[in-house]
């Protein structure tokens, strides 16, 4: 009786074992030697103001000179207007036509590109919008394509990332008031293992120079395009993870793939403006120190203009709560600290590359 008792208990160490061991290499890859440097200049964005937004649902809708607008992933239809620097705050509720027969959910986003504000749901699919100060939304073009990420760039077009039904990969896309209404771009995310997970990232326009900037998750790449989609430039960030470290396994009940294994996180958020691309890293630099790494988090920024790296900068937790978000004008580092709202003066441009 004793003999199958041990054996499963040293089964049971042996897999408990293991799992420890992952996680400390995968650990370990990220806080390792990563062969880069980074450069440190004194103070590229000062902390100045603090404000509690009593909940970390919020995340940032966008911004219309000094005021920053965040809606709520708990209450899809709810928005709260930040003004700067005082820090004034008001809350909106949305109004939508026809909305006592609509149901929204937690992917729905709410995004601010003046003069106007729009909901967006890839799901159903829904596209409203409304004008800033009025706060009523309306349908208001084709909207009958489902996608995963979809970002206005003007007041009748908006840039999209869905599936291609060919391929069963990502693929961003172009949807406007005109026929063919939408239409995909096949070609400028590059897969690399299964075309789902291997090109996730982030999408994000800068309305400054017209460009749209793709920044993938788990490659050390970034591409440039300009506002019809057509490919400007690809660009490396200043890591050396050209190939995504993930593992994928099939579901066969949903035909579906899902991660097998935590994936290795390259990119985290980033955010634009005028020239520059600034990148929230997730892998430590050759002359960083280890604990100051684990503790803040780091922004990586790039020129867009000579497709060089900069400079970097550490933004430290507030209230013992890392930086979950953020974004950047020409006067402002907004950040999101759980359920605080940070708000840094920006000098960045004080470091302006000739």
């Amino acid at each position: 009786m004793k003999s199958p008792i041990i054996k499963i208990s040293l089964c049971l160490v042996c897999s408990i074992s293991v799992v420890v061991v992952l996680f400390a290499i995968s650990r370990e890859k990220t806080h390792k030697d990563n062969g880069f440097y980074r450069l440190f200049p004194p103070h590229p964005v000062t902390r100045a103001k603090a404000i509690d937004l009593k909940f970390n649902s919020y995340y940032f809708a966008g911004n219309d000179d000094d005021v920053v607008y965040l809606s709520n992933t708990t209450a899809p239809l709810h928005l709260l207007s930040v003004r700067l620097p005082d820090l004034d705050t008001t809350h909106i509720q949305l109004t939508v036509a026809n909305g006592k027969n609509l149901k929204f959910r937690r992917n729905t986003k709410v995004q601010i590109l003046p003069p106007y504000f729009y909901i967006t749901d890839g799901v159903t699919p829904r596209l409203l919008r409304g004008t800033l100060g009025e706060w009523h939304a309306q349908p208001f073009m084709y909207d009958s394509a489902f996608f995963s990420t979809a970002i206005p760039i003007g007041p009748k077009s908006f840039v999209m990332r869905s599936i291609s039904s060919k391929t069963k990969s990502y693929v961003l896309g172009k949807e406007t008031a005109e026929y063919p209404y939408f239409k995909l771009v096949p070609g400028l995310l590059e897969k690399q293992i299964d075309g789902i997970f291997c090109t996730d990232g982030m999408l994000e326009y800068n309305q400054d120079i017209s460009k749209l900037i793709y920044l993938y998750y788990y490659r050390n790449q970034y591409i440039v395009m300009d506002s019809t989609l057509n490919l400007v430039y690809r660009e490396n960030t200043i890591d050396t993870n050209t190939i995504a470290k993930i593992k994928t396994a099939e579901i066969s009940s949903k035909n579906s793939n899902t991660m097998a294994a935590p994936p290795f996180l390259v990119n985290g958020k980033m955010a634009t403006y005028e020239n520059k691309l600034l990148v929230m890293s997730n892998l430590m630099a050759k002359n960083e120190s280890r604990k100051i790494f684990t503790e803040a988090s780091v922004i990586d920024v790039y020129n867009l203009k000579n497709r060089e790296y900069e400079l970097s900068f550490y933004i430290y937790p507030y209230k013992d709560h890392k930086l979950s978000n953020f974004i950047i004008t020409d006067k402002y580092f907004m950040a999101l600290h759980d359920n605080y709202l940070v708000i840094y003066d920006n000098h960045l441009n004080l470091f302006n590359k000739k």
